[in-house]
């Protein structure tokens, strides 16, 4: 037994048109030969087949509309057509327009199990492809005519990117949500413009349509979307933001609190994984060695080091006459699934914003298990501890030896006096 609903959101489809969404149906509980047999309505497409005055496709439409099972039928998840084809055959082909009419119903569910019937968006990540995420500070969507949009469209022609991110769009209300000029053929758009509602700021995502996406609306950052994805039952968690370099001290303390809280919410979500990209306007000495940190950079680095995120990104995005800096950032909870990263010159010459993007591989197994020691602080003898290493005699033990010896020397005695005391066993 198989929920239709349930079936869409593992294989990334809510584009169907059918009846009964929320059906659900057996795999043994409809036998297209039995049902053909069953019923008289079968015979009469049949006979008015054989009149060359009928309209077939009319007929076949009729066929399908007044009788929903078959509708369901073909949204059964496990369907075999190698069945499908033996049970036409095994049936009695009466003449040629009854074989037309067979491949009719084929290529239909074809059409059905593939999506819209209107537009076949083609199938879901099959299990060589990856996730591929792209973010770019273009300065202005609509600027010159949407000149940068066009750009981005003939890029993503070659690269074929899942997931598009943008910022500073700089787009209003003036802008309806289904302005044609914004769309992109096979992506479906969702903006997060200005909270003042000017052209400044904001950022936007692409995706394609055939993703199972929901917009999570938890966050406090205004610049800023979070999105759901759901890809051969795993959950992703895609969060992309802008942050202005204008913020003040007070600002930037929202900023943080609210940034960690949102990771706090993801995290409880347990994702199989945690993306967060965007112009984050900081700058870290670990993120790229040439810049020099901010307060900023450090605070960021902070939060994201703490919830265990990596940051993929090691080359400036950021490109100006006399200096140049990495502040466009990709951060993600299991580096071990990106096959690529990295960084592609910005598409625009009045753009100083380079573009940014990471692929995953969803299919990667996971880290193979390691052994790690641990202790229980809990039972640890702390008095006697603290006896230990007050009495022991630290002069004669580092005196002759140089600072790095020295180092290696104190740890391995603080290990010592540790496992003395402390219980600990080793897990895998």
């Amino acid at each position: 037994m198989i929920s239709i609903t349930l079936w869409r959101a593992e294989i990334g489809q809510f584009y169907h048109r059918a009846y009964g969404s929320t059906k659900v149906v057996s795999v043994s509980s409809f036998s297209f030969k039995s049902f053909c047999t069953k019923n008289i309505l079968f015979y009469i497409i049949i006979f008015l087949t054989q009149i060359s005055s009928c309209n077939f496709d009319l007929v076949f439409q009729m066929f399908l509309t007044t009788h929903k099972n078959l509708l369901y039928f073909l949204f059964i998840k496990s369907f075999d057509f190698s069945c499908y084809i033996n049970e036409c055959i095994g049936i009695h082909i009466l003449n040629e327009r009854y074989y037309l009419f067979q491949i009719y119903v084929f290529l239909s569910i074809v059409l059905f199990q593939s999506g819209d019937i209107e537009v076949n968006p083609g199938p879901m990540l099959s299990s060589n492809q990856c996730l591929s995420v792209f973010y770019w500070n273009l300065n202005s969507l609509s600027v010159n005519n949407f000149v940068k949009k066009d750009l981005l469209i003939a890029f993503n022609s070659i690269h074929k990117f899942d997931i598009i991110c943008l910022s500073e769009t700089y787009l209003d209300s003036s802008y309806a949500l289904d302005d044609k000029e914004l769309q992109i053929d096979s992506y479906t758009l969702i903006r997060a413009d200005h909270p003042m509602d000017i052209k400044r700021g904001g950022v936007c995502v692409y995706h394609k349509d055939y993703l199972a996406v929901a917009v999570l609306n938890f966050s406090l950052l205004t610049e800023c979307i979070i999105l759901e994805i759901e890809v051969d039952n795993k959950k992703i968690i895609l969060l992309t933001l802008y942050r202005s370099p204008s913020q003040s001290s007070e600002v930037f303390a929202d900023f943080i609190e609210n940034f960690e809280n949102d990771l706090k919410t993801i995290y409880s979500l347990q994702p199989f994984l945690i993306t967060v990209l965007g112009d984050f306007n900081a700058k870290s000495s670990n993120w790229y060695s040439d810049d020099s940190s901010s307060n900023e950079g450090i605070q960021i680095d902070s939060i994201a080091s703490y919830y265990g995120l990596h940051q993929l990104i090691s080359e400036p995005t950021h490109i100006l006459p006399n200096s140049s800096s990495c502040i466009d950032l990709i951060f993600t909870s299991q580096p071990n699934l990106v096959v690529q990263s990295g960084v592609h010159a910005s598409l625009h010459s009045n753009c100083h914003h380079n573009i940014i993007y990471a692929k995953f591989d969803l299919h990667i197994e996971y880290p193979p298990p390691y052994s790690r020691l641990v202790w229980n602080y809990n039972k640890a003898e702390i008095p006697l501890i603290q006896k230990s290493a007050f009495n022991f005699n630290w002069v004669h033990l580092l005196s002759s030896h140089n600072i790095e010896e020295q180092v290696n020397l104190f740890n391995e005695t603080l290990l010592n006096i540790f496992s003395n005391f402390c219980p600990d066993k080793t897990i895998s």
